[in-house]
């Protein structure tokens, strides 16, 4: 257990290490997100699916379902999801995971890619060096540094200006047409199936070994639905939380004081006003739909039933996104707590992110333990809302005297 917890840390942090964390941003979220509007901005979105139409002048970084980008982006690409198709240019580095991934469009610096099913289209180009693994990986575009790869099966019909070393394969393919300007180095249990047609410039060096036959990519249906589900929400819950918890932690750090401030000194009543929210919510929600249903009934009350269905649909939103936000003062407030026994000097943004982020790996581990999970899970929603909501009330509180 402490292997996989490690072993999450330094990937999510791998991830994001060459982020940096700007004052000027732009934030979009929710079940279906479409950007229609040029953007001079960098762009943080996670919802259920993502479209995007338009150019960004910026990084933009995503976590949904499904993602496609049409417009151009100027500096990075971070994105995961379950299926992302990349149309459009990025100006800079590009570092994607997924289930199934298309890139179409050109990748002006390094491409560093994951998932279950990988396409490098015959009309995308990149510019500096791709690294790649995955299941099935299809690579028909140009390359213009060097391919570095592991996968189940790899097919290259492209065109490699660098050289190509894969640490390991069940089946490789240079296809008819294929050039490869340098060495090709591969370890892998077969020999690879090179066309009589394709060009490989430098030496081929084959490591043919049984070990390589291990890494195999499960073919079943049921299996792979499994992974796309199940653990690709949980992958695409944890970016999209800790995507939300860089931004928050960034424009409003000292709500997130108080946060912690208000749990070490008043837990009770935190648990009480999260119960108050999280089932007396609902119940007003009830009450209010009723009494709008009957304004609609008289003439004279049709408008103020508007404004009460109006107002009823509002308080759902704000619900559901407190709930979804207090997980991130938790998380926070629970990293902290730990890396508060350390030397570490807790005020700095960078240590900040790495509380929040041992917080989030312990909140989201602990929602995912079965049947307990969904306890824990109510638990934590008391906790954090109820004490999200004395940081309000504290807030309006001291509004009124001013």
């Amino acid at each position: 257990m402490k292997k996989i917890l490690a072993f999450m840390v330094v990937s999510f942090l791998l991830l994001f290490l060459f982020t940096t964390p700007l004052f000027a941003f732009t934030s979009e979220s929710g079940e279906g997100i479409s950007i229609t509007k040029s953007i001079k901005d960098d762009v943080y979105s996670f919802g259920g699916t993502i479209n995007v139409e338009s150019d960004i002048d910026g990084d933009f970084v995503s976590a949904g379902g499904r993602i496609q980008i049409n417009g151009n982006i100027t500096q990075d690409l971070i994105a995961a999801g379950g299926d992302l198709v990349v149309n459009g240019d990025v100006g800079d580095d590009a570092r994607i995971t997924g289930g199934t991934i298309t890139i179409n469009g050109n990748i002006a610096d390094d491409l560093i890619v994951a998932g279950g099913q990988i396409t490098i289209g015959q009309n995308a180009k990149i510019s500096g060096d791709l690294l790649v693994s995955g299941g099935t990986i299809n690579i028909g575009g140009e390359v213009a540094g060097d391919v570095h790869g592991s996968g189940g099966t790899i097919n290259i019909s492209g065109k490699v200006d660098g050289g190509v070393y894969i640490d390991s394969v069940g089946s490789l393919s240079i296809a008819d047409g294929a050039e490869i300007a340098g060495d090709l180095v591969y370890t892998s249990s077969n020999k690879a199936d090179i066309s009589e047609g394709a060009t490989v410039g430098g030496e081929i060096k084959p490591t043919i070994s049984e070990k390589a036959a291990e890494i195999k990519v499960p073919r079943k249906a049921g299996m792979a639905i499994f992974t796309t589900t199940y653990i690709g929400s949980k992958i695409v819950s944890f970016l999209s939380l800790f995507v939300l918890g860089i931004i928050l932690i960034l424009a409003i750090p000292g709500l997130f004081s108080k946060f912690n401030q208000r749990m070490q000194t008043t837990l009770g009543k935190c648990v009480g006003a999260g119960a108050i929210m999280l089932f007396g919510v609902p119940i007003g929600v009830v009450i209010l739909f009723l009494i709008a249903v009957l304004l609609f009934v008289t003439i004279v009350g049709a408008g103020f039933g508007v404004l009460t269905l109006s107002s009823n649909f509002i308080l759902i939103i704000l619900y559901f996104v407190l709930i979804y936000v207090s997980s991130v003062f938790l998380s926070f407030f629970i990293g902290d707590k730990i890396l508060s026994f350390s030397r570490l000097d807790l005020s700095k943004y960078g240590w900040k992110i790495l509380a929040y982020l041992i917080g989030l790996v312990i909140v989201m581990s602990a929602y995912s333990i079965p049947f307990a999970g969904w306890i824990i899970r109510i638990a934590g929603i008391l906790f954090g809302s109820g004490g999200l909501i004395l940081v309000i009330k504290d807030w309006f509180t001291g509004f009124k005297k001013t």
